[in-house]
């Protein structure tokens, strides 16, 4: 089998080509690994989660952080991605963002002193006329205090519209069209569906689907998945709303006094 030259390599994906110059920690390294042979599925998965050797369990989040890419190039993303928060919307904080890692389509709005994680480059992803409302904070990746890190991929579809300070986990999903109102929480592994509404103030709990049309209520706490078309509230939420699909539909009559007058009239 002839092997690729490293110009060729360099040219297909050159930010790839110069980590490998750089001392890569198993971690890191068994992400990678996940991320390529996750894209080949068919289904692919929005998130993983594994465990931390014991050793490293006991260092800081930060220091953990360090370990899983590389120290300078996270250091550089990272102030890449403090100088865009400080800019209006303008086509240098498009450029400076893309080049820390984030995967921009066009006509994208992100408000200043929003927050995108640096650490997992290309796995953040805002799709066309999605808007980001400021102080929004987005993580690709979560350490728990038992040891165990939770990884993901962050997708914001197509005119979906995110209020401000909003929290978004790693493994976050909001399809097209989704409104998420102001100081929502976003637990990991969480699918907002199309059309879907979250009111502001609410919390959505790991790993659970908020379905098509459906519309969360300002301040709930939903500990379950909601079914397409359902209108949930309170904490935890509770349906106030049956299925758009299954309500019957009322039969009203409807008395037009002049009716007799037209009649005669017509007469």
């Amino acid at each position: 089998m002839i092997q690729g030259y490293w110009l060729e390599e360099l040219l297909s994906n050159p930010r790839d080509f110069i980590d490998s110059f750089y001392k890569q920690g198993k971690y890191y390294k068994k992400i990678k690994h996940w991320d390529k042979s996750n894209k080949k599925r068919k289904n692919p998965r929005t998130c993983y989660v594994f465990t931390l050797d014991e050793e490293d369990a006991k260092r800081n989040a930060t220091f953990s952080t360090f370990e899983l890419g590389i120290k300078e190039h996270m250091i550089r993303r990272g102030y890449l991605n403090k100088i865009s928060s400080l800019m209006p919307m303008n086509p240098l904080k498009i450029s400076l963002l893309q080049l820390a890692g984030v995967q921009i389509e066009d006509n994208v709005f992100i408000a200043p002193e929003v927050t995108i994680d640096p650490v997992l480059r290309g796995w953040t992803t805002l799709r066309q006329g999605c808007s980001i409302g400021w102080g929004t904070k987005m993580f690709n990746h979560l350490f728990e205090e038992n040891g165990k890190i939770i990884i993901g991929y962050i997708d914001i579809g197509e005119e979906a519209s995110i209020g401000g300070f909003v929290s978004i986990s790693p493994g976050v999903t909001i399809h097209k069209k989704a409104n998420i109102g102001a100081e929502v929480k976003l637990a990991p592994g969480v699918t907002i569906e199309k059309y879907a509404k979250v009111g502001a103030g609410s919390l959505v709990s790991p790993f659970l689907t908020i379905g098509e049309g459906a519309e969360v209520m300002m301040g709930s706490v939903v500990t379950e998945s909601v079914a397409p078309g359902t209108k949930v509230q309170g904490n935890p939420a509770k349906t106030i709303v049956e299925k758009i699909r299954d309500r019957k539909p009322k039969l009203d009559l409807i008395v037009n006094p002049n009716l007799g007058k037209d009649d005669q009239i017509g007469a």
